[in-house]
């Protein structure tokens, strides 16, 4: 099965974002390293986590947080005994907010990746998110190699566009857009023929009722995801590495990810080539 964290290791464009925040990250782990019993002394949890994809983190119509990472970042929050302080986040400014202290932590449904690991500090997987093709019903799009013949959207900054670029056609169409929910826009609008992304692209689809002109072509990849920490923040990746590994026993995890994914929540792996969830590297 197609590991993620290694193959993405060689891509230069995730290679290259890896190197211009490494500097950042080594300054940041020293000023604003924070324990869980900061956290407490302060009262309040500042997490980063997405507010525009359904069912991972979404605005409700009600204007409040709600989703599968907002139900694991209140649980967090309810074991430190602190308010939740929530800070939207983007596939562009999610790291830079975490190195440069903006938040405390990051539970982002990430993509674990060996780049990533170099500035950042990953808890064990407590989630996955298959990497999916979704496209036209009508559009034959059955492999990888078939994607040169349409144009594809993929989320700039997230880890499919580098796996897309590695995977398709030198001469595939490729067009970027901001964030997942953009993305899928531009199927469901006709800007592209395809996408290259979440699983959960199929929920939002449904949802939009536009599930009888587009499917699931085919997985491209495994994608396994993880909170984050700053490098350095040995105490709180402790608490998130001791929260993820009780609530998977404990079948937390599994419940809240069958609610809102609506599968059930595959055996997460607890080590991954290239990447260290221990903080001792």
């Amino acid at each position: 099965m197609f590991n993620t964290a290694l193959t993405l290791s060689r891509s230069k464009v995730m290679g290259g974002f890896a190197a211009v925040l490494l500097a950042a990250t080594s300054f940041a782990t020293t000023a604003f390293a924070v324990t869980p019993e900061e956290i407490k002394a302060k009262g309040t949890a500042t997490i980063g986590v997405q507010m525009d994809q359904f069912p991972w983190g979404f605005i409700d119509p009600k204007g409040q947080n709600d989703g599968f990472d907002i139900e694991i970042a209140k649980l967090i929050g309810k074991e430190l005994g602190v308010e939740v302080k929530f800070e939207r986040i983007t596939g562009q400014n999610r790291i830079p907010l975490l190195v440069n202290g903006n938040v405390d932590f990051l539970v982002p449904s990430m993509t674990i990746t060996e780049e990533r690991a170099k500035v950042i500090q990953y808890v064990i997987p407590y989630s996955s998110n298959d990497i999916t093709v979704w496209g036209k019903k009508d559009a034959a799009i059955k492999a990888n190699e078939d994607l040169g013949k349409y144009v594809i959207g993929v989320n700039r900054g997230s880890a499919f566009d580098p796996l897309l670029v590695k995977v398709a056609p030198p001469n595939t169409q490729i067009k970027r857009f901001d964030d997942d929910a953009t993305t899928v826009q531009s199927l469901l609008s006709g800007q592209v023929d395809a996408i290259v992304g979440s699983i959960t692209y199929g929920l939002v689809i449904k949802q939009a009722g536009y599930d009888a002109q587009f499917e699931r072509k085919y997985k491209v990849a495994d994608n396994f995801q993880g909170m984050a920490v700053r490098k350095g923040d040995k105490e709180m990746l402790a608490f998130l590495t001791d929260f993820v590994t009780r609530h998977t026993a404990d079948g937390t995890l599994d419940a809240l990810y069958k609610k809102w994914i609506g599968v059930d929540r595959a055996k997460l792996p607890t080590t991954l080539p290239g990447v260290d969830f221990t903080g001792k590297q």
